[in-house]
């Protein structure tokens, strides 16, 4: 049928693919594994491991954030990289008992994570490091569930798993925030528990709300690359290029974060998310290797499928005009009918909102889910407005946070 074809021509063969790659490794990682020959390397314990806070004006859960933390860290391993803050987030965080540097002037989130690390000195003195967004509450196995990761020496990074907090939101509001709730389920088990694999192993972002580093690895990092609007695109990037490892993944990993939850929050994060990365492509450009092949595939689908969403309500305007009558359109099919279009493209993308339902057992998410088009719909312009400001725009890396409950 027209529309199956669609579909995955539009956005699925890639997303497929990666569907089928974490299929297969769930299934291999339940059979028997053989234990490798020699002694097993030390492993990195909870006192090697610093916690690095970037915050910038985050009285309203800086104390939430902290709390959770020292469920895993002890205060003197745990820094806020206070951004000139002009509200209480130096003074609550100090009254927890934690490292607190009030950074003025405003440097921006990442030469300001720079700047604390240098001034502590934690790249000598930590093993691994945890870059914990002001908004992200880490969980308390975060540590013992990730660590052991690190008993494989290729081993760079651990991507955490991010769940969005649900609660205290207007009918409105949550609108938003159920929308990424979908949005991270298909990413993350549809994409990047695949991509994480040891046998692929090709993600192209370690998220920077809540990654675990290997302090080696940080030092031969340009955190602070200049003109950049966001730092974990580059990151990713970077090491990937610089071949310093592999990125881990587990599901069980995660801390719970805040989504913004009003339109002009979301507009401006989903902005600098887009923006930010197409500024690394063009500051990193493309190499040869597997992690190209399968970015660019991304890019490439994601970039259609955008073109295409956009392109649907003139699609609908000429089906008017021509009375619903079947359209020849060039590069999607030469007998294109409003059929077609309402189910390859809307039945679809519910399809994925009633997987998500059932995974994360909210059935609630049913009801956004008939919004959740109009939300890609902004998604799909962002993604293809940004690309040319890549090319003009140099950003300092300063930040205003969204709105927090």
């Amino acid at each position: 049928m027209t529309w199956i074809i669609a579909f995955f021509t539009l956005a699925g063969y890639n997303f497929s693919f990666w569907i089928l790659v974490g299929i297969l490794r769930f299934l291999f990682e339940r059979l028997p594994q053989k234990r490798k020959r020699g002694r097993p390397p030390k492993p990195i314990t909870p006192n090697e491991v610093a916690a690095i806070i970037p915050a910038h004006n985050e009285e309203m859960i800086i104390r939430r954030t902290i709390r959770a933390l020292l469920k895993v860290l002890p205060k003197k391993n745990i820094y806020v990289a206070s951004d000139y803050s002009t509200d209480k987030t130096v003074p609550i965080a100090r009254s927890k008992g934690v490292n607190v540097l009030d950074v003025k002037p405003n440097l921006g989130k990442a030469r300001a994570l720079v700047y604390t690390m240098k001034h502590y000195k934690l790249l000598t003195r930590y093993k691994a490091m945890i870059i914990n967004d002001a908004d992200v509450e880490i969980d308390k196995d975060f540590l013992k569930k990730a660590l052991p990761l690190f008993r494989d020496k290729e081993v760079a990074a651990v991507a955490p798993h991010g769940v969005t907090r649900w609660r205290n939101y207007r009918p409105w509001q949550t609108l938003f925030i159920a929308y990424r709730i979908r949005l991270w389920r298909v990413i993350q088990i549809g994409m990047r528990f695949g991509q994480t694999w040891k046998f692929t192993n090709v993600t192209f972002i370690v998220p920077g709300s809540l990654p675990l580093y290997r302090t080696s690895v940080l030092k031969k990092l340009e955190i602070d690359a200049p003109n950049l609007i966001i730092e974990d695109f580059n990151m990713t990037f970077e090491l990937r290029k610089k071949k310093l490892g592999v990125v881990a993944y587990k599901p069980s990993v995660f801390g719970v974060h805040q989504d913004p939850y009003s339109l002009k929050d979301y507009i401006k994060q989903v902005k600098r998310w887009e923006l930010g990365f197409w500024q690394t492509v063009k500051r990193n450009g493309i190499w040869p290797s597997m992690f190209w092949i399968a970015t660019g595939s991304f890019i490439i689908e994601l970039s259609f499928f955008a073109a295409f969403l956009l392109f649907v309500p003139f699609l609908l305007i000429w089906f008017a005009l021509n009375s619903f009558q079947p359209l020849d359109v060039p590069l999607v099919s030469a007998r294109l009918t409003i059929i077609d279009v309402a189910i390859g493209l809307f039945v679809m993308d519910y399809l994925m909102t009633v997987i998500a339902a059932i995974f994360e057992k909210k059935p609630i998410l049913l009801l956004y889910g008939f919004g959740f088009i109009f939300l890609r719909y902004i998604d799909a312009f962002l993604h293809l407005y940004t690309l040319p400001l890549a090319f003009v725009t140099k950003s300092t890396g300063t930040w205003t946070s969204p709105k927090r409950k």
